[in-house]
């Protein structure tokens, strides 16, 4: 089925309870992030995505209402999609994530992830379940990637006394 053919289901966490909206169109006009992001229950395109490299591996997907930025275990809003600050910290209700990335020898970075999420900030609520594939990952990086997820799945595993 191609991406244009999926049903985009948002569940929006509203301030009288849960509601639901259906989209037959993309969450995402960048070829690099599938899935959906609201904020107020209101759907968001992102436009871009861009890794980065602070003290550690960061993505930010940008909106024409602000930017998104995951960094360090957290996310923060920025209304100011030009500003080089992280924004205000999110708290979230649920954040669940599985990402991998890295900088390259000549600074550039990149980043693999799903970021599945439940958060309120100044801005008002965001919700979102994405899929992020930026920085034009090498097929050595997406090995590497690859390797590292296997790992961490398996190590997750035997924590868990499977």
């Amino acid at each position: 089925m191609r991406p244009t053919q999926r049903l985009v289901l948002v569940a929006v966490l509203a301030s009288s309870g849960v509601a639901a909206c259906k989209s037959r169109e993309r969450a995402s006009t960048s070829p690099e992030v599938s899935g959906m992001l609201a904020l107020d229950g209101k759907p968001l395109v992102v436009t871009r995505c861009v890794p980065g490299r602070g003290v550690t591996t960061f993505v930010e997907l940008v909106t024409a209402a602000g930017k998104l930025r995951f960094e360090d275990r957290q996310l923060f809003w920025n209304r100011d999609v030009e500003a080089v600050t992280r924004g205000d910290q999110l708290e979230c209700e649920k954040l669940d994530r599985s990402w991998g990335g890295g900088q390259r020898p000549d600074g550039s970075s990149y980043f693999r992830g799903t970021l599945d999420f439940r958060c309120t900030g100044t801005a008002g609520a965001l919700v979102g379940n994405v899929t992020a594939d930026c920085g034009q990952i090498t097929a050595e990086e997406r090995r590497s990637l690859d390797e590292n997820r296997d790992k961490t799945r398996a190590a997750q595993a035997v924590d868990a006394g499977f």
